[in-house]
């Protein structure tokens, strides 16, 4: 099975990074989980067609079995960068890039509710009519107050309580893809 974990913002430092970085060491024994980033994507026009980076984007999210959104709140929302990669995926990239694609949204932020209005926003675009990926329900894992729950020099998750969430959420993650995916 074929994960990607996304880096949901261009940002240079992210505890988001160290998020998607922590899921795809701590569960790479239950599936190839590939952390991909997305500072690199051009920036979403529906007009424009994709660059050689772009494309790749596109073939990478095709060939997923599933896809893990690790998401940043900036202004209550999910980072642009992360809407216009997102953008690419839905009508411009054609038909069933994202149909009913496996998808999971996590995420961390400075503040006390661990990103859940950007998680939110994902979901929602996730389940556009554009898009209509298959969002793993319920299973919020919202890492509240970053900078004190990962170690800055390993990138791991230090709170027990938010990794037990991971792990249930995790779990119940790899079931959900394994089951669309039959």
């Amino acid at each position: 099975m074929k994960l990607l974990a996304i880096v949901g913002t261009n940002a240079p430092f992210s505890y988001n990074r160290f998020l998607a970085k922590f899921i795809a060491k701590r569960y790479g024994d239950k599936a190839d989980i590939e952390v991909k980033e997305i500072d690199e994507l051009k920036p979403f026009c529906r007009t424009d067609q994709p660059d050689e980076k772009t494309k790749q984007w596109i073939e990478d999210i095709k060939n997923a079995d599933g896809i893990i959104v690790t998401t940043p709140e900036y202004d209550h929302s999910i980072p642009a960068a992360l809407k216009s990669a997102l953008e690419w995926l839905g009508s411009h990239a054609g038909p069933n890039v994202m149909k009913m694609k496996p998808a999971a949204v996590v995420g961390t932020s400075y503040g006390i509710q661990g990103s859940s209005r950007a998680q939110e926003d994902a979901r929602e675009i996730l389940l556009s009519p554009d898009m209509s990926a298959n969002v793993l329900p319920g299973n919020e894992v919202l890492i509240g107050g970053a900078a004190g729950n990962f170690d800055k020099n390993t990138g791991e998750l230090t709170n027990e309580g938010y990794v037990k969430q991971l792990d249930a959420m995790m779990e119940n993650f790899i079931n959900f893809v394994k089951q669309a995916n039959k």
